[in-house]
């Protein structure tokens, strides 16, 4: 609290809420407090498993979804437990599965968007980035686990693109990027090992 108002509504009174403005966690909003974030555009960046480290609640994505807010997935490592989207993913989907009939039923596809282009349209980068939509860039994750893996295994023996999705989200770790392209070009192999958390060996490319 800050002067007897609300985190949101001392943002706004000091000109901190619009189209560019991300705000992270918002577990606990106030009806009015969604219908201002909607009417100013603002955007936020579900950080689950910094909220499940915390115990600082469960999101209500519902909540936010039916109020029209912006939403993306995040990565907090003051209080979460990596970068890794897909470990954030599967954290988001387990805590709307404990919210019972409040949450919010996370398919496979929502989560591939809520890493992807839910997170360019926070940024306002939409038009721009966010999806493999032709004539913007070639930004990409390549996900290869190592043969036998059981990442390997479930990918191989997925019944459709969509299992392949949910297995990714939940057996997929940094350790299982091979390449990542930003605009077209593969990043250097040391930038690589960073996002995968580790300066180890790492495969060549094909």
């Amino acid at each position: 609290m800050f002067a007897g108002s609300g985190y949101v509504d001392t943002y706004d009174r000091h000109g901190l809420l619009g189209r560019s403005s991300v705000l992270a966690h918002n577990v606990h909003p106030t009806d009015d407090e969604l219908a201002l974030l909607r009417s100013r555009g603002t955007s936020i960046a579900h950080c689950p498993t910094s909220n499940a480290a915390l115990g600082s609640g469960i999101y209500s994505l519902a909540r936010h979804v039916t109020a029209g807010v912006w939403v993306a997935l995040g990565s907090d490592v003051g209080a979460g437990t990596g970068f890794s989207l897909l470990k954030e993913g599967l954290q988001a989907y387990f805590l709307q599965q404990l919210l019972g009939e409040a949450g919010y039923c996370l398919t496979p596809a929502h989560l591939l968007h809520l890493a992807t282009t839910a997170g360019a349209d926070a940024l306002g980068l939409g038009h721009e980035v966010g999806d493999l939509g032709v004539g913007k860039p070639f930004d990409a994750v390549w996900l290869r686990p190592r043969p036998g893996t059981t990442l390997d295994i479930a990918l191989r023996t997925a019944a459709g693109p969509e299992d392949a999705v949910a297995r990714a989200f939940a057996l997929g770790t940094p350790a299982d990027i091979d390449t990542v392209w930003v605009d077209g070009e593969p990043l250097s192999m040391d930038v690589q090992r960073v996002l995968a958390g580790h300066g180890g060996h790492r495969r060549g490319t094909m």
